[in-house]
Parts: structure tokens; sequence; C-alpha cells
């Protein structure tokens, strides 16, 4: 899985390391199914403080699909650990929906009669 960092901000191209191994960490179950992680954080109000700072991931799946979270925090780290969860969660209720469907289609009765049950014996 390719992992993509981007950041205006120094402090959070100082956790690109740490951003690496904690997508790594948190998809470990399901890297089958995520071909590319980008992260994304953004300071949105400058050097005000407060609730600012946003950490957005995007999945890409490998049946084509993109999972996008977002979340906001204090600090850096405390926003890619809630992206992260929430991004874990959804990842594996994608992949319950995905069985549950292939499950049901393999269940489907078969169309049309079956010949061997009518026969006389």
């Amino acid at each position: 899985m390719e992992v993509v960092v981007h950041s205006q901000h120094p402090d959070a191209l100082a956790l690109n390391e740490v951003v690496h191994a904690r997508v790594r960490a948190s998809t470990q179950r399901l890297t089958r199914l995520v071909q590319r992680a980008v992260v994304r954080f953004k300071d949105l109000n400058g050097p005000k403080g407060g609730l600012d700072k946003q950490c957005l991931i995007q999945l890409s799946t490998t049946d084509g699909g993109v999972l996008v979270v977002s979340s906001r925090g204090n600090n850096w780290r405390a926003t890619l650990d809630m992206a992260l969860s929430r991004a874990s969660r959804t990842l594996t209720r994608h992949l319950k929906v995905r069985q549950l469907s292939a499950r049901q289609h393999q269940a489907r009765p078969r169309r049309g009669l079956d010949w061997q049950h009518l026969s006389p014996a």
C-alpha cells in the first residue's frame, strides 16, 4: 500500500514517519482492500489555536471505491488517530457488506426447473 502525506505546516510534516506507521498499523487487517492512502493535514485558522487542526484521509480501495474521512482536534497526532479510527471502522463495514453481498449472490436459487426431481422413480 502506498501512503502519501501532504501538509503545509512544518509540525505536521515532522510526523511523516509516524503517519506511515500508524496508517499501516490501522489498516493491517484490511491491507488487501486498500491500494493507496493519502493523508492531508491542514491548520484551519493559523496560529490562533483551538480545534483548528484537521486531518483528512482518503483511501482508494481495490474495488475502485474511495473512502474519505476527516477529523479536527487540538494537535496533529490526535486528529490523525481519530481519522484512522473512523477509516478502519468504515473499511470493516465495507468489507462486511461486500462479503454479505457475495454470500447472498451464491445462495440465490437457480432459475428454471430441476428435471431430475420431476422424473418418475
